[in-house]
């Protein structure tokens, strides 16, 4: 009881007395001082340990610590005292923690925590309360996050049974820089990753930098396939790793597809201008229109007519195209492969888009061609004047001979 008289009366005589002398301010500082971790990383805590250090020889009473800082580090500033009491002179063994949690979108740079340090200590003619300010500074390093996305492919939708190239964007949506950004990507669901280089690195991404991967792929059927990239990266610093798998939906609309089923007649060596017929079927899922084919073929083969033009196959249908070619006669029999290239537009796409793809298929070549009508006619009129002649030689040894006999 009598020890609470005695601090109610020190208050009210420090409440009197309204002055604070200077020579008494900042008699209080901190020591031993410690952040960890550090660097801080955003998102996470930053722990704060020290000693307090009275400079004076005399006790310091009903001392309080309050710790201030502007946002982010602080949402409410200032935050509630801690009342520490008595101070002994010089170095005071109690080590103090405090904990703050740094917000994941603190930028990156140097952040100050200040303790302020209010106390009652005897002066020479009254009781004084003074403050001292402590201010501790640490580093804060940003979180990096990256998201990848896909940009639209070209044409703008992904067609069934084709192989297009789309472009991965990856971006650094956090507040850090992100260092060793490795991606792997792979196709599910009937989506194929045709690209030689499945993984991809970046060394450094910068907050809110993007940067554009291509990726080839294809996708069979029109269901919702879709790409899987796992992705690791460091802080800036190296000191946190991060890692995630992403989902990127991709659309696949349908498409005509288009296979040979036969080739007609087989041409022979030496034949020119002779016509040759593929069957072809539309086995895609979509209706082709202002179907234009062309032929391309190795030697001994050479295109004479190298397009042909269909209005519209609808799919499952089969039509004849045929091309006129020539078999150089100093080629060899045997099967030869060809190339059928084919453009044309569909429901599905946009106005001016043009649908191509192309299909590997073989033409039989024969031997030497026969004759033609009138090549015919000419050997057998060559070869009835040579049976002719070769009676009439008959005939007249036969005459020689009877007149000799007479």
């Amino acid at each position: 009881m009598k020890i609470q008289t005695i601090f109610l009366a020190l208050a009210i005589m420090a409440a009197m007395s309204g002055v604070v002398s200077a020579q008494y301010a900042n008699s209080v500082s901190l020591t031993n001082v410690s952040v960890s971790p550090n660097p801080v990383v955003a998102g996470g805590n930053a722990t704060i340990r020290f000693q307090l250090y009275n400079t004076y020889n005399y006790w310091l009473y009903s001392t309080t610590l309050q710790p201030t800082g502007s946002y982010p580090l602080l949402n409410v500033s200032p935050l509630n005292t801690d009342v520490i009491g008595l101070v002994r002179p010089g170095l005071n063994p109690e080590y103090y923690n405090y904990t703050i949690p740094i917000s994941r979108t603190a930028p990156s740079g140097t952040y100050t925590i200040t303790f302020t340090a209010t106390y009652m200590l005897y002066a020479a003619t009254s009781i004084q309360i003074a403050t001292s300010s402590m201010p501790v500074s640490f580093h804060v390093q940003a979180e990096p996050s990256i998201k990848v996305t896909a940009s639209d492919p070209q044409p703008s939708t992904l067609y069934s049974g084709y192989n297009q190239t789309i472009s991965l964007q990856v971006e650094n949506t956090g507040y850090g820089t992100a260092r060793n950004v490795t991606a792997t990507v792979t196709g599910e669901n009937g989506l194929n990753v045709l690209s030689s280089v499945r993984s991809f690195f970046i060394s450094n991404l910068t907050s809110g930098s993007t940067q554009s991967e291509p990726v080839l792929i294809s996708a069979n059927g029109t269901g919702n396939p879709y790409l899987l990239v796992n992705i690791t990266y460091y802080s800036a610093r190296f000191q946190k790793r991060f890692s995630s798998t992403q989902r990127i939906n991709i659309s696949v609309a349908p498409s005509a597809q288009f296979a040979i089923s036969s080739v007609t007649p087989s041409p022979a060596i030496g034949a020119t201008d002779v016509p040759v017929n593929f069957r072809i079927t539309n086995t895609g899922t979509s209706p082709a229109e202002q179907l234009q084919l062309n032929i391309q073929t190795p030697y001994p083969i050479t295109p004479v007519a190298s397009t042909a033009y269909l209005n519209g196959l609808q799919p499952g249908a089969s039509a004849n195209v045929t091309f006129l070619v020539s078999i150089d006669a100093e080629g060899v029999p045997g099967n030869y492969p060809v190339t059928l290239y084919e453009q044309w537009k569909q429901p599905s796409g946009s106005a001016n888009q043009q649908f191509t793809g192309s299909n590997n298929y073989f033409v039989a070549v024969g031997k030497t061609a026969a004759a033609s009508g009138y090549e015919t006619y000419a050997i057998i009129g060559i070869v009835i004047l040579l049976i002719a002649i070769a009676a009439y030689r008959r005939a007249a040894a036969k005459g020689k001979k009877g007149a000799k006999k007479q």
